[in-house]
């Protein structure tokens, strides 16, 4: 007992003393080298006593927000790529290194697909074996027991390393180039490491802007401008477009944390136990990816057919006030055009006739004229102001202000009251504002203003008018993002602002949607009559009403260097909306550096758009009926009952199992009818004409199950079945 007692005395003898030189230990560590724990010293290394304090700085990111159309199609996305570098003296293991060598080289050529097999066993293999073989001869010299030997191996060492210094494999010059996260994750794989080298591999990582659909908006939505770029951050400027314009939303959270290392080794900061960086918002746009096809497709064509310097096109949803497709082009060369300037916003021109509409208005306003008053217009003819209007006579409407208002101030203020000069607040970064007024009071400005010189405003601004007409009078801002979508999957909606309740009196509102028709009816806009507007006027007991209403405007374009307007090179442009009788959309083309008139380049262009998108949209609208989606109901020859359940349920048809049946065809009695199950009798001496149509796994399956061998010939569906004996041959065409 007593050998016991003394036995755990001397124990817990020994773990106080322990114990004692520990705390004094934690003491001396707390009071002598704390602040050196924490990472608290202001260079990047510190010396305390016998230990090497050292600080590096790792910098870690979101994900940037990425910008997606109306029916959530992206867009556009900012991703992370790596350049990639391989290094020889970087490789740790030479022994695993020549192992996997050949998969190394397998994955440089799927990132780099430009370099062949053998010229990459010549890059890398012979490249390292050569540098092995040199490294070996130098690193035996610094082993030497002769002091002058080992200095020339070290500073052969020194020199190869230098010599052997960096190959770089990726090019990056396009996106089938781009070395991405997987590339990397394969490499590392290959060869872990805890160090940054893998494999001899290093990455400089960096921001790339991929626009998943080319030229779709993309001056319009922004680009992506990377400044003084370095190994861990970039000095980044969103400078243009709604990325610009909604920068702060979109951006992602960038945390710096201090990596500290006590000789060598980690040590974790309490600091560092920081949330991942947040990512950034993604918008939702308004960009409706068929509707922004027609348009592009559309304007286009009609640049690269008259050689037009650059040209725009914009399509807006009447009620919502949602830009549903923005096209700006500009020629780069000969027969090329681009996606480069949002003419459409970021700039403004003199409108020219289109102009005519806000003269009209305001004239109409004053209650001193009517669309029935005769005018004087050029060639000191008379016309009442629809018909001058429907021609676009400059003097015409030009007489027809001057009766309501007998100077070009009081003019200005009725144009100010309708709230033409207010800011949309477009959604783009660097947007233009209208510039209505004249730099003089002369009475050749009330001339120019009129007929649209002397000011100037974005094209947008003429679109968002019309559409106000289109509107009934609601004046409303045209907007490029509807809904907010944030990182926790919460979303907010955005709705267009009300600049104006309403411009002008209904009475006023009816008269010029009534002129409007009548420029394509009978004016300077019948080339943008539509072909059941066309086949209509043949039949004389028919009454019908034009597919769009709007107005042409042309416009010769001032030289600055001239200081004259030229005689020849204009802007022609054609605005209005479609339906007529229901406005749903209002269309704005404009077309710069043409020498021919709104109404022959510009309207044509607003008719196909209006007549594809109306074709689109009804299209949609019959699909989306009983009748419609049983009018495109996939049939079938032969198939398994459960097989064809599953798909038309996943298609979105409510259909009942039929009892007791396995093998049928599916049949409609009527285009748009309910679809019936015919049932398949299987039986051995009729398969060859049962078979017929069925997909080849179930014919396999079926002439197995009745005893026979099969053999396949093509791709489809079942042809022929022959038999040979106890052999079936089928023969499958698509």
């Amino acid at each position: 007992m007593k050998k016991l007692t003394l036995y755990t005395f001397l124990i817990y003898s020994i773990i106080l003393i322990v114990g004692i030189f520990a705390a004094i230990r934690i003491i001396s560590l707390v009071v002598k080298k704390g602040t050196a724990y924490k990472g608290h010293f202001e260079t990047t290394k510190h010396i305390a006593e016998d230990r090497l304090y050292s600080l590096r700085y790792e910098y870690k990111t979101g994900i940037r927000g990425n910008i997606y159309s109306d029916e959530n199609d992206l867009m556009l996305s900012t991703i992370y790529i790596y350049d990639l570098y391989w290094f020889p003296s970087e490789v740790q293991d030479s022994a695993k290194f020549m192992q996997n060598i050949d998969s190394l080289i397998s994955i440089f050529k799927e990132i780099n697909p430009h370099t062949s097999v053998s010229d990459y066993n010549q890059l890398i293999k012979e490249t390292y074996l050569n540098y092995r073989k040199q490294y070996k001869k130098s690193f035996a010299k610094t082993k030497s027991e002769d002091k002058n030997t080992q200095k020339e191996g070290r500073n052969e060492l020194k020199s190869l390393k230098n010599q052997y210094k960096i190959i770089k494999i990726s090019r990056a010059t396009k996106a089938s180039d781009w070395v991405t996260q997987d590339h990397w994750d394969k490499i590392c794989s290959l060869f872990p490491s805890k160090s940054t080298s893998h494999g001899g591999c290093k990455v400089d990582k960096r921001l790339i802007h991929n626009n998943v659909y080319k030229n779709c908006a993309s001056a319009t939505i922004g680009n992506l401008n990377i400044k003084n770029s370095s190994k861990y951050t970039d000095s980044i400027i969103y400078d243009k477009g709604i990325e610009g314009y909604y920068d702060e939303l979109l951006a992602e959270e960038r945390l710096v944390s201090r990596r500290l290392y006590v000789n060598k080794v980690l040590v974790p900061l309490r600091e560092n136990r920081k949330v991942a960086p947040k990512n950034g918002v993604d918008l939702i746009t308004t960009i409706n990816i068929d509707i922004q096809r027609i348009t592009e497709n559309a304007l286009q064509d009609q640049l690269e057919k008259i050689e037009a310097s650059w040209g725009c096109a914009i399509v807006m949803e009447v009620k919502t006030g949602e830009i549903k497709a923005i096209s700006n082009l500009t020629k780069v060369r000969e027969g090329f055009y681009e996606e480069t300037i949002d003419h459409a916003i970021t700039e403004s021109y003199e409108p020219g006739s289109t102009f005519k509409l806000i003269t009209l208005l305001a004239a109409l306003e004053s209650g001193k004229i009517d669309t029935s008053s005769m005018v004087k217009c050029e060639e000191n003819r008379r016309f009442t102001l629809k018909r001058a209007f429907e021609i676009s006579d400059n003097d015409g409407l030009y007489n027809a202000a001057k009766i309501a208002y007998s100077n070009l101030y009081d003019f200005y203020k009725a144009i100010l009251d309708m709230s033409l000069q207010k800011d949309l607040n477009l959604e783009v970064t660097r947007a233009q504002i209208p510039v209505l007024i004249s730099r003089t009071q002369r009475e050749i400005d009330f001339v120019n203003v009129t007929h649209g010189y002397s000011i100037k405003l974005p094209p947008i601004y003429m679109l968002a008018y019309f559409n106000a007409i289109a509107n009934n009078g609601k004046y409303i801002q045209p907007i490029l993002v509807k809904k907010f979508r944030y990182p926790n999957n919460r979303t907010k909606e955005k709705l267009a602002a009300v600049i104006n309740p309403r411009i002008c009196s209904r009475s006023t509102i009816a008269k010029v949607q009534t002129c409007l028709e009548s420029v394509v009816t009978h004016g300077t806009g019948i080339r943008a009559r539509d072909e059941n507007y066309k086949n209509a006027l043949r039949d004389t007991t028919i009454k019908a009403r034009p597919l769009i209403a709007g107005k042409t405007g042309t416009a010769f374009i001032f030289d600055d260097k001239e200081r004259k307007y030229s005689k020849e090179i204009k802007n022609a442009s054609f605005v209005g909306y479609f339906p007529s009788e229901m406005p749903k959309y209002t269309c704005l083309v404009f077309i710069s550096g043409t020498g021919y008139d709104g109404g022959y380049v510009a309207a044509p262009v607003c008719k196909e758009i209006a007549e594809k998108i109306i074709n689109r949209d009804n299209e949609i609208a019959w699909s989306q009926t009983y009748k419609g989606i049983m009018a495109n109901a996939p049939t079938a020859r032969f198939g398994y009952a459960d097989d064809f359940i599953t798909v038309l349920k996943e298609l979105g048809y409510s259909i009942d199992k039929p009892k007791k049946t396995e093998w049928v065809e599916i049949k409609q009695l009527e285009k748009g009818g309910d679809l019936i199950f015919n049932r398949k009798n299987i039986k051995k001496e009729y398969l060859a004409n049962q078979l017929r149509g069925a997909n080849a796994k179930d014919a396999v399956h079926l002439l197995e199950k009745n005893g026979y061998a099969v053999q396949l010939k093509g791709i489809g569906k079942v042809y022929t079945v022959t038999f040979s004996e106890n052999i079936a041959i089928i023969e499958l065409k698509n």
